[in-house]
């Protein structure tokens, strides 16, 4: 299971806000998941967390991908052909074919947040260990 407790706090305020989505709401969450998919292929290693705008404010790509959980609307082709570009052969692709929904690309797209974070600090801690050598 991925560790989202960074996202807790703010995300469990808004879960509040968000659990009576109407329908331009449902519409500015899909927006708002489109541009997180799209921020994180660019997300390179020199900066934190890619944020995206959702209700007013701007938030990570993490807290966008909780906010979709229950988000069951079948995934534009174009967005799901992104995340299956950017899966990894280890990673689990099966459960996004399971799961073509907003909800189930959320949940994938979290995997692939977790797994760069991993790749960026296994980076810097390379780059510290060579520079006291």
């Amino acid at each position: 299971m991925e560790n989202l407790s960074e996202y807790g706090a703010s995300a469990a305020y808004n879960r509040h806000t968000m659990a009576e989505l109407s329908e331009s709401n449902s519409l500015e969450l899909r927006i708002a998941f489109h541009n997180a998919v799209s921020r994180s292929q660019d997300w390179t290693a020199d900066v934190g967390e890619p944020r995206v705008r959702l209700c007013g404010r701007f938030c990570p790509i993490g807290e966008v991908c909780q906010e979709i959980a229950d988000l069951s609307d079948p995934l534009p082709e174009a967005i799901l052909s992104v995340l299956y570009k950017e899966t990894k052969a280890g990673d689990d692709m099966l459960a996004l074919k399971m799961d073509e929904t907003y909800r189930g690309a959320g949940r994938h797209l979290l995997r692939l947040i977790e797994r760069r974070k991993d790749e960026i600090r296994r980076q810097k801690e390379k780059k510290y260990s060579l520079s006291l050598s």
